[in-house]
């Protein structure tokens, strides 16, 4: 295994685990929104004991599958729904690490915006336009997944609401963003 290699891998693992740590963040919002929950001030805790979930317990997908789906204190089953939200926000950070940080943004409007690719280049000597594309892709993700998970919630009319107040903040966000890609289209 070459460093280069070993450094883009260890790299998109580490953005993969954030990932499953925003899903996790995603599974509770999704949990606790409609039910008029704080989604900061109290701690995970099992749905049917309302025991406090430990640290150790809390480790996204794993925690899961230590306890085989079932709480530590009351054994009642949790939905697997928590261990795949969270593996797919965490496939979805990994894969975008490679496909868009680790290329040097090839898959943006214009395509590359630097020559450099690679975790070492791009993450490690950053090229903040390119993490800031990501960041941004990241955020957008994330925002539609709680989307998702509030629609499977059975909650059709708030999420719409939430829908357009997201696309209005990713579009304000990505402003700069865009004069930046259609300066290049424009090359």
């Amino acid at each position: 295994m070459s460093f280069p290699f070993a450094i883009d891998l260890i790299t998109a693992l580490w953005l993969g685990f954030t990932g499953a740590c925003i899903g996790s963040f995603l599974n509770v919002v999704a949990y606790r929104m409609p039910r008029g929950m704080s989604v900061v001030w109290k701690p995970s805790h099992c749905p049917q004991c309302s025991h406090p979930i430990r640290a150790y317990d809390n480790v996204p997908v794993l925690g899961w599958l230590w306890l085989q789906g079932r709480c530590r204190d009351c054994g009642q089953p949790i939905s697997p729904r928590y261990a795949i939200v969270e593996f797919l926000m965490g496939l979805t950070f990994f894969l975008l690490a490679y496909l868009e940080l680790f290329s040097g943004g090839a898959n943006l409007p214009g395509g590359p915006i630097t020559e450099f690719t690679g975790a070492v280049q791009n993450v490690w000597y950053p090229q903040w336009a390119l993490i800031a594309w990501y960041g941004c892709h990241c955020l957008l993700l994330s925002f539609l997944a709680s989307l998702v998970l509030l629609s499977i919630d059975s909650q059709p009319k708030s999420p719409w609401r939430w829908l357009l107040a997201i696309l209005w903040l990713t579009a304000f966000l990505a402003i700069p963003f865009w004069k930046q890609a259609t300066s290049w289209l424009a090359l």
